[in-house]
């Protein structure tokens, strides 16, 4: 992919600053959204747990423990329901000039790692608040999301493209989404999850991903290192298949869109 896209770099900063200035033009409070979204649903959540279900997920402080699984969470769903309708929605672009079509994705996926650094000052100013002292651990948070960011291009690539032939995509976006939530430990944590059913939820690599950022951060503990080697290899073997899938059939998007 750097091979190809050395050449357009120029134009993947273009299409990055326009979708960026296109997300937040006329807006009254600009980048604030950012932050905005994944504080609004550690509130909801936070209201839902402490008052009426009235449960303990955690030793942690909620507004903490939330907002450390909504930020990977926001990253990877916003970078999704930019990237999946990416190439239809530009289509005139597609039928008319050549470039390297996975540029149209990744723009979407870079305006939603922009608004992760945003939204990650915040959560800086919570670990303040609740007196969360950060250890050499944290360090882990950084190949973390590198795996993170890799798993996101994968998905965003092989369902952008699917889209091009397949328009049911895009309508099952927001339910996948949904799923995706829900199979992901955002709001929960898998310590208290029966053996079966946690085995069944690493089949998810953002099982292994936000349980982990979360960890490091807020509890301190290390990443198990055979696992994060297991996990980045699957999503590295499913990067490359994705990417090569998209090379595949790119060949064909301006006839078919």
């Amino acid at each position: 992919m750097i091979k190809r896209l050395v050449p357009f770099r120029d134009l993947l900063i273009i299409f990055t600053w326009r979708e960026f200035v296109i997300r937040y033009k006329q807006s009254m409070i600009g980048i604030f959204w950012a932050v905005l979204q994944p504080f609004s649903l550690m509130l909801l959540f936070t209201f839902i747990f402490s008052y009426i279900l009235k449960m303990k997920v955690s030793g942690i402080a909620y507004p903490v423990f939330f907002y450390a699984g909504l930020l990977p969470w926001t990253f990877f769903s916003s970078a999704l329901n930019y990237s999946i309708p990416s190439l239809t929605n530009h289509f005139n672009l597609i039928t008319k000039i050549y470039f390297p079509r996975e540029i149209l994705p990744l723009s979407g996926i870079v305006v939603a790692f922009v608004d992760f650094m945003i939204a990650s000052l915040f959560f800086i100013i919570l670990l303040f608040i609740y007196k969360v002292h950060l250890t050499i651990v944290a360090l882990w948070v950084v190949p973390l999301f590198v795996m993170l960011f890799v798993f996101t291009v994968a998905i965003s690539l092989f369902l952008s493209g699917l889209n091009v032939y397949y328009r049911d995509v895009k309508l099952a976006t927001n339910f996948l989404i949904q799923l995706w939530f829900f199979a992901s430990p955002v709001i929960y944590s898998i310590d208290k999850i029966d053996m079966k059913l946690k085995m069944i939820l690493f089949i998810n690599p953002l099982t292994f991903i936000i349980e982990n950022m979360r960890r490091v951060i807020l509890e301190e503990r290390s990443v198990i290192l055979w696992h994060f080697l297991l996990v980045g290899i699957i999503v590295l073997i499913f990067y490359i298949l994705a990417y090569r899938f998209f090379i595949k059939i790119e060949k064909a998007f301006a006839d078919v869109i």
